[in-house]
């Protein structure tokens, strides 16, 4: 038949492989258009079907009506259905005969089955769907390919028994080829070999295995080939080496005497369970109908353990099975499904239903033979038995949906690396790693207490394995059998070694494991996964993995949620994704084993140049007043480039979120470049980063940044770029306390814009140069200097708002109040109108410490109160604080000790785990002297000579002035005989000591 349009071809492959069930024009578009269907997907749609209904109708002319019931295409409630005899459809009639096939031949009826084989045979025709593009079309060739497999492997199990072993030699060795970790393949080929007689042959052929999984999945031949390889060894008969079927399970006869009925069961011994407890309670609950959770449904669900390779999905739904055998008297059982070893069994639906019936008990010739039928049979039983079964290792929603009734009466527990979100039946419960402290327990139990017991290398030992457990299993099993090891050594073999090469024991790894996963991805999706392990943060978004995969960003989700789904990838929060550490260390891994060193260079630069384009971006919105350079000026060739954003992602870019989701990933990437040889994108990255991280108070974090970023520029001899860089080193170094060494960099920078003739950098660095002396003590100094910037700003046209209010802060400190509010009043004017925010709450706040300290407190906690309600979210952390702390200090007038005492000490928290030492010795101070009006002289001593101590590494003569005088005032009140504390004494290094914060 006929047909030229692709997109028709493709809707006809859909409705044939769902052939009598009706399909929604949303599931076709789904389907046609990769699940981002056009707007006007309907009528496109509709003109699609019409057009195949027409050459349906053609091809049955043609054919003059015989052939028995004609293909016909129904419509009936927005949904599609094609009508025709099964066998007329290609895929179904090879699948119908290879069931029958399999069927025959577990019966034992070995020639009728290789009948019905050749048959099937001759209905296969070449790649399926073949020359259909887009992901539906691509991931079904997959799913027939695997089938198709795995019947190939059935028919060569025939043939062995049959005696054909030389026939089968070369097509086995092909296969052993394009499957060379498969171990069903490789046995098969090795019996035949071994049964013409080429015994050297079949040996070579298992030593070829051994070596490959070892070198690709770091592991070993499992045990039903080390048996055949014994058996060749042996000298075995060739018929006595063939697998044959298996039969009938055995009824259990009834019990001699009287008691209890046996519930039979094929559940292994219990493993040893620790950390799960929530989990487990909640699968108990689920198997007893009692959901603790509302909303859930009191009839037995199907609930799916999902999680990473390793997490110990099948240990703790044994667990749980072992717990409620008593509830189900039908019996409990155990299907490995086995989708993740190398055997690779059939992952279709039909395979699992067949063995799980004989699991149930059903004889072999009452199994259905019709998949319809099959599949209908196991939904029956599941529906009337009162059974428990564990579906272990199972492939996906494909495999499992069709075996599942509506209401079953049966608990089922399936464990799955991917998860089953398409199955809304289907109750979920993920899996993470293991807490830190049951992940100590886990490797306690595991190793042995006595050798296990000491709890720092044993952290160390936990932290390393990421607390998943089959990592703990393996390294405890190793460490378990080298008697030599301690925990240090261990700790120490993590940390220096290939932590995935020493994450193994006997003939298990981590590695393999997660190979099996990685093996089951396609080709892109292993593309992906390899490029966003180069990602320098702990997680990233959308556009940075459109930029590392190299593709448009609707494509990138794609790709993300498949590895969601496999849960290769985690998602940290909206559209923010991330790996487990040794998932990405296996990542890595394949990234430099497969990825060739000139596409894996280009990625890391993709990465880079989209990472400083998207910072320079939301800085320019986010700072858009801040006196920097344009980015032509820092890195000509990245200023050249194109956008790597498309402008519509870019319009849903909000800057301040941006910054804020990527600081950390921007910090990362910097001490990366950095110390991996590349200073240049490291120095550009810093001055990109200078609004945001003093917007955020990460000034101890800067000032390596800044440092470095100077250095490099002079260097290399570019003038501009080390002045601005000095300029934020200066900053940063006066937020710290590091006054001596800002003003250093502060001159420094002067130097240079005078130099280069720039005014405003000349306005900047007087600014700055006056913040260092004014810290110093030196007020009149830094009031000229300031003065000085004002006028070369008034000269440029610039905006004087901050240049104003930090003459208003002088004239406070050098007493003038009259002044100092006048001119932050006007600076605040300007700043509303302006619409900053920030400047306009620090300032209000600075407004404040002027009324504080000429004791108008009723104005000072007016103006406080407003920055303190407006502030959050707007200014850092540490101006929060200072805000906080000179209202305690109005508290502490009003006699308020306790609770000002209890402001204090957060407050100084907060400047301690900041490093900001000027507003330590400052709020030590202010600390001390509540203490001494609280009546504890030697507490105030304590907090006091802290503030000297800090005062004097930073070079604050009023701070240390203060603390002295603090001193002082504690050793005459404990020296004196007698004497009385309380609320009357003196506040010494109070508020005429303690500045207010300058800007």
């Amino acid at each position: 038949m006929p047909i030229g349009s692709r997109k028709t071809r493709i809707v006809l492959a859909c409705l044939a492989l769902d052939l009598e069930r009706p399909l929604s024009l949303t599931a076709l578009a789904d389907r046609l258009w990769d699940g981002e269907p056009p707007q006007s997907f309907v009528s496109t749609l509709q003109g699609h079907l019409s057009r195949l209904r027409t050459a349906l109708r053609e091809a049955q002319e043609t054919d003059g009506g015989s052939g028995g019931r004609p293909a016909e295409l129904v419509s009936r409630s927005g949904t599609y259905t094609l009508h025709a005899e099964p066998d007329r459809v290609d895929w179904r009639l090879y699948h119908r005969l290879a069931v029958d096939a399999r069927a025959l031949a577990e019966a034992g009826d070995d020639r009728r089955a290789l009948a019905a084989l050749d048959r099937a045979a001759r209905a296969w025709r070449g790649e399926p769907l073949a020359g259909l593009p887009g992901l539906w079309a691509q991931q079904v060739r997959g799913q027939l390919r695997d089938r198709r497999f795995a019947t190939t492997l059935v028919r060569h199990e025939i043939e062995l028994r049959l005696g054909r072993f030389a026939d089968l030699v070369p097509d086995l060795a092909e296969l052993a080829d394009e499957h060379p970790w498969n171990e069903q393949v490789a046995a098969q080929l090795m019996t035949a070999l071994y049964g013409c007689g080429r015994v050297d042959e079949a040996v070579d052929a298992y030593r070829r295995l051994q070596r490959r999984m070892y070198a690709d999945l770091a592991t070993a031949p499992g045990e039903p080939l080390n048996r055949l390889l014994e058996g060749i060894l042996r000298r075995d008969r060739a018929a006595d080496l063939v697998a044959r079927p298996a039969g009938p399970p055995a009824v259990l006869a009834p019990p001699p005497a009287p008691g209890p009925a046996r519930r039979p069961s094929t559940l292994p011994p219990p493993p040893e369970l620790v950390g799960r407890d929530v989990e487990l309670d909640l699968l108990i609950a689920a198997g007893r109908g009692e959901w603790p959770t509302a909303g859930r449904s009191a009839a037995l669900p199907v609930v799916a353990l999902s999680g990473q390779p390793g997490c110990g999905k099948t240990a703790l739904a044994l667990t749980a099975a072992h717990r409620l055998r008593a509830d189900f008297p039908d019996g409990a059982f155990l299907l490995r499904l086995a989708t993740h070893t190398p055997a690779r069994p059939d992952p279709g639906p039909e395979a699992a239903a067949t063995a799980l019936l004989r699991l149930l008990g059903v004889p072999a010739p009452e199994i259905p033979l019709d998949p319809d039928e099959l599949l209908a049979r196991c939904r029956e039983l599941l529906s009337q038995r009162r059974a428990l079964v564990v579906l272990d290792d199972a492939a996906g929603p494909g495999q499992i949906g069709p075996l599942l009734p509506a209401e079953p009466t049966s608990f089922v527990l399936v464990t799955a690396r991917r998860r089953m979100a398409e199955l809304p039946a289907l109750s979920t419960v993920p899996l993470d790693t293991l807490a830190p402290a049951a992940s100590a327990a886990m490797f306690s139990r595991l190793a042995g207490p006595d050798r296990a017991a000491d709890p720092g290398p044993l952290a160390d030992v936990t932290r390393r394995c990421a607390h998943l457990p089959l990592a703990l299993h393996l390294a405890a099993g190793r460490f378990r059998s080298r008697s030599s090891w301690d925990l240090a050594h261990l700790a120490d073999r993590l940390s220096r070694n290939d932590r995935l090469g020493e994450l193994r024991h006997g003939t298990d790894s981590l590695h393999a494991a997660l190979s099996m996963s990685y093996h089951d991805l396609s080709a892109d999706h292993q593309i992906a996964l390899r490029r966003l392990s180069l990602h320098p943060g702990s997680d990233f978004g959308l556009l940075t993995a459109a930029a590392l995969v190299d593709c448009p960003p609707d494509r990138a989700e794609h790709l993300i949620e498949e590895l969601l789904a496999v849960n290769l990838l985690a998602e940290h929060g909206i559209e923010r994704f991330g790996f487990h550490e040794l998932v990405r260390e296996y990542a890595a891994d394949r990234e430099a084993h497969e990825e060739p060193r000139r596409e894996h260079l280009r990625t890391i630069g993709r990465s880079v140049n989209f990472l400083l384009w998207m910072a320079d971006h939301t800085d320019r919105a986010a700072h858009p007043d801040r006196f920097r350079l344009p980015l032509r000026a820092l890195s000509p060739e990245l200023a050249e480039e194109p956008a790597p954003v498309p402008p519509e992602a870019l319009r849903t870019v909000r800057a301040h979120s941006w910054l804020a989701a990527e600081t950390e990933t921007l910090l990362d990437l910097e001490k990366d470049l950095r110390t991996n040889g590349d200073p240049e994108s490291a120095a550009v990255l810093a001055h990109l980063l200078a609004g945001r991280l003093d917007a955020e108070g990460l000034w101890p974090e800067a000032i390596g940044i800044h440092r470095a970023a100077a250095e490099h520029w002079r260097a290399r001899g570019a003038e501009a770029p080390e002045l601005h860089a000095l300029l934020a080193l200066s900053a940063v170094r006066s937020k710290v306390g590091r006054h001596p060494d800002a003003e250093h960099a502060a001159r420094r920078a002067l130097h240079l814009a005078r130099t280069t003739a720039d005014p405003r950098g000349t306005a900047e660095s007087l600014g700055h140069l006056a913040q260092a002396r004014w810290r110093q003590g030196d007020l009149p100094a830094a009031l000229a200097l300031q003065e000085e910037a004002l006028s070369v700003l008034h000269e440029l046209g610039a905006a004087t708002a901050t240049a104003t209010a930090n003459i208003g802060l002088l004239h406070g400190m050098l007493g003038d109040d009259e002044t100092a509010l006048h001119h932050l009043t006007e600076a605040l004017a300007d700043f509303r109108a302006r619409g900053d925010r920030a400047a306009a709450v620090r300032t209000t706040m600075n407004i404040g410490g002027i009324h504080l300290r000429a004791g108008n407190h009723t104005a000072a906690r007016n103006s406080l109160e407003f920055a303190l309600q407006n502030g959050s979210g707007v200014v850092p952390v540490a101006d929060m604080a200072a805000i906080r702390l000179n209202l305690a200090e109005i508290m502490s007038a009003a006699g308020e000790i306790a609770p000002a005492l209890a402001v204090a000490e957060e407050c100084l928290q907060v400047f301690h785990r900041l490093g900001i030492l000027q507003r330590q010795a400052e709020a030590m101070n202010f600390k001390g002297m509540l203490l001494l009006r609280s009546g504890d002289p030697e507490s105030a001593g304590e907090a006091y000579a802290g503030a000297l101590a800090v005062a004097r590494s930073i070079g604050s003569p009023q701070d240390e002035a203060a603390a002295r005088c603090g001193l002082a005032r504690t050793a005459e009140q404990m020296s004196s005989a007698g004497g009385t504390l309380g609320s009357g004494l003196p506040a010494a290094g109070g508020p005429g000591a303690r500045a207010v914060r300058f800007d």
